[in-house]
């Protein structure tokens, strides 16, 4: 009979990483056969957790800290370093093993829709942007630095990260004096990227944040660790954000081409060469020039390691 009560839910094991292999065991998962990957999958998890969360018990784990590592397995999708099945795979492994530790499912998530990482086909078939109307509900009950911070995702098409740790000022006078603002802070793999301003909407979202921003060097407060403001900003808020940049990504299709990206209009993925070709009057080929050119532009904002990976924002 297992001690709940004892650290890693009495799970055999002092060290994290071993109770949660011993969790999957309990539960089934093998590792000694093609299956095995759930123990690198559990491995992967139980290391963010000592790594970036710096956590080393399991009774500690809360929605915060699993939604954090739902953004992380995301933003590996979007870097090229994380297949899509092999995320699913990952987040069914943990889901099992934290209900197996715990005796319940309160922490139990879905890889599409708390998430947002795309369907194991990787090409979205449902819409995970965030609607205006929710975004509105969102932002609403956050406090003005909560708020700011997930506008300037909505408007720029940034990871949560990034624009937590932007620097809002400099970025505000980039904008205003070259039309574009260069994201270097909390960026995947370090690499830069330029964001073009093409409406007064992301004026007003960078003037906003730079006020709020103060003399600090970034949008995080000057007392907390970004990890700790994360955690604050994902109990405030009780969901993942990653829509944002869904909807930023969907906004820039339609402005590039002129016509809604096949997840917003209801097409198949297969049938928008065509759908642009109707829609706009021109050939079949222009019109899989023009998707493609969109495609690669949205990509580089967005700060996708690969053009497919626009396939899970567009359709």
């Amino acid at each position: 009979m297992r001690n709940m009560d004892s650290k890693n839910f009495g799970l055999r094991s002092s060290d994290l990483i071993k109770a949660l292999h011993n969790a999957g065991r309990m539960a089934g998962l093998s590792f000694n056969s093609r299956e095995g990957a759930y123990k690198s999958a559990l491995t992967t998890f139980g290391k963010f957790l000592k790594e970036e969360q710096g956590l080393r018990d399991l009774r500690k784990i809360d929605k915060e800290h699993i939604r954090a590592y739902g953004e992380h397995l995301a933003e590996r999708i979007e870097a090229g370093t994380l297949a899509v099945d092999s995320a699913h795979n990952y987040i069914s492994a943990m889901n099992t093993a934290m209900s197996i530790s715990r005796g319940d499912d309160d922490l139990k998530m879905t890889a599409v829709k708390d998430f947002g990482i795309p369907e194991r086909s990787g090409i979205a078939v449902e819409n995970k942007a965030i609607s205006s109307v929710e975004h509105r509900r969102i932002i609403s009950g956050l406090n003005v630095r909560m708020s700011s911070i997930i506008e300037l995702q909505r408007e720029l098409g940034l990871r949560l990260k990034e624009s937590c740790l932007i620097n809002a000022k400099d970025c505000y006078k980039q904008a205003l004096e070259h039309g574009k603002v260069v994201i270097e802070d909390g960026t995947k793999g370090g690499r830069d990227r330029e964001v073009p301003i093409t409406d007064g909407s992301q004026i007003e979202a960078l003037r906003v944040a730079a006020e709020l921003q103060g003399n600090h060097h970034s949008m995080t407060p000057s007392d907390l660790t970004y990890i700790q403001f994360q955690r604050d900003l994902y109990r405030e808020i009780g969901r993942g954000v990653h829509g944002e940049r869904h909807h930023y990504a969907q906004e820039r299709y339609e402005q590039l081409t002129g016509v809604k990206c096949p997840v917003v209009a209801g097409i198949k993925h297969k049938e928008r060469h065509n759908f642009i070709a109707k829609k706009l009057n021109i050939s079949k080929s222009e019109a899989k020039q023009l998707d493609h050119e969109a495609r690669m532009i949205v990509s580089q904002e967005l700060g996708h390691g690969r053009i497919q990976i626009t396939n899970s924002y567009l359709g």
